[in-house]
């Protein structure tokens, strides 16, 4: 097997149950973006090259979490000002409050999500 397949067939055994959802280009450090994966509407946030994907409808108000302002690991809704750390899934201050997680992947520049669980179609606003 050429190194250019045996590379290809390792990137796709390490994204196998994921869904291709955008490139690292679109999501600079200290973004976020909306994805839809069905009808699973998620915020991917960039936290400082680390990027994680959490539920993107506020717990409290329902307002989207991917156009909040992020600092650090907190995500702060725009609407009503409750606080998410991203890294952690919960709401600052009441972590019992628990946000829906789903786990990223970058290879190669490109953003892989786990859809288990999921409706695996993937699609960008």
């Amino acid at each position: 097997m050429s190194d250019r397949h045996q590379a290809q067939a390792c990137a796709s055994a390490a994204t196998a149950g994921f869904r291709e959802v955008g490139t690292l280009d679109q999501l600079p450090p200290g973004a976020a973006l909306r994805i839809a994966i069905g009808e699973t509407e998620l915020a991917l946030v960039n936290v400082g090259g680390h990027v994680v994907a959490i539920g993107d409808l506020c717990l409290r108000c329902g307002d989207t979490l991917s156009t909040s302002a992020l600092s650090g690991t907190h995500l702060t809704c725009g609407k009503c000002g409750w606080q998410y750390d991203v890294e952690r899934g919960h709401v600052v201050g009441l972590p019992a409050l628990a946000i829906e997680t789903h786990e990223v992947r970058v290879d190669d520049g490109h953003l892989f999500i786990s859809v288990a669980g999921l409706d695996s179609r993937a699609s960008m606003p």
